[in-house]
């Protein structure tokens, strides 16, 4: 399955990322959570990346400047990097619903 492709922006949703905690926590990277955190887009088409095209925000993962430099399928591999990323956003759900960032309307 293959989410809609189109920009589905939101700054409200790249200000909270800054204020996690870096999710990537790749083992073994310099630094990692020595600065804010920043968006970390998917890079799989099925979240609607393509060419000159981000997903959409709301499938950015928090992550340090320092994991979001090796957070690629180059460095990862492909199994590893959506590995990653899905133990990332699984986290950063429940950082979101801990520290009350999302509530039900």
């Amino acid at each position: 399955m293959t989410i809609e492709r189109g920009m589905h922006r939101d700054r409200r949703l790249l200000d909270i990322a800054h204020e996690a905690p870096c999710m990537l926590l790749l083992a073994g990277v310099p630094g990692c959570g020595e600065n804010k955190s920043v968006p970390c887009h998917s890079d799989m088409q099925r979240h609607g990346r393509g060419v000159g095209c981000k997903s959409h925000d709301c499938l950015a993962v928090p992550g340090c400047p320092a994991c979001q430099a090796f957070f690629t399928r180059e460095h990862l591999g492909r199994v590893s990097y959506e590995e990653t990323w899905r133990l990332a956003l699984e986290l950063y759900v429940l950082w979101l619903w801990r520290n009350k960032k999302v509530r039900v309307a």
